[in-house]
């Protein structure tokens, strides 16, 4: 009886959860570091890709890999040539709005600065960080919307600590 029950409330239970369990999206980047001297311009350009599973309804488990030019138009700190690298997980939590939906995010992280030191040598540096950002996703239909996220990023390392970006691009759900 029991076994009957639970097979009926079954098709209520999946209605219940989200309509995709995967989340894929690329997004294009605009941001830099906030504290480098000379640097802190946040007109780099770069990517990140997205990688989110759905663990219970509005939550999900997020991957973010993404990678920021950061000398654009001067040196950064006393790197020329900079670029920095992150890959982080971490949990997002999304409201339903009328039309579109919010989230805000906390992430663990490793990055990696690159870039060459005055005396020509490799200024590379690697480092654990925390990242904190808000999304926002407009519907096009079920399986596809466009995504917009605010994320700020610190990392202890010798150039600069905090770095904020902002990012937009296509998110697909499966």
């Amino acid at each position: 009886m029991t076994l009957l029950a639970g097979l009926l409330l079954l098709p209520g239970a999946a209605r219940a959860q989200e309509d995709y369990n995967f989340s894929v999206a690329g997004l294009g980047s605009i941001g830099g570091s906030l504290d480098a001297d000379p640097g802190s311009d946040l007109g780099n350009t770069g990517y990140q890709l997205n990688v989110g599973l759905v663990t219970e309804t509005r939550t999900m488990v997020g991957v973010r890999l993404g990678r920021l030019g950061l000398d654009a138009s001067e040196p950064f700190g006393s790197l020329t040539g900079a670029d920095l690298t992150y890959l982080t997980i971490g949990g997002e939590y999304r409201f339903d709005e009328a039309w579109y939906d919010s989230g805000i995010y906390i992430a663990l992280g490793g990055y990696r600065l690159e870039g060459t030191a005055p005396n020509g040598k490799d200024g590379s540096e690697r480092s654990v960080g925390l990242a904190v950002g808000i999304t926002g996703e407009f519907k096009v239909n079920r399986r596809l919307g466009v995504l917009c996220e605010i994320s700020g990023h610190y990392v202890d390392f010798d150039e600069a600590q905090v770095f904020g970006m902002a990012h937009g691009g296509v998110a697909f759900h499966f």
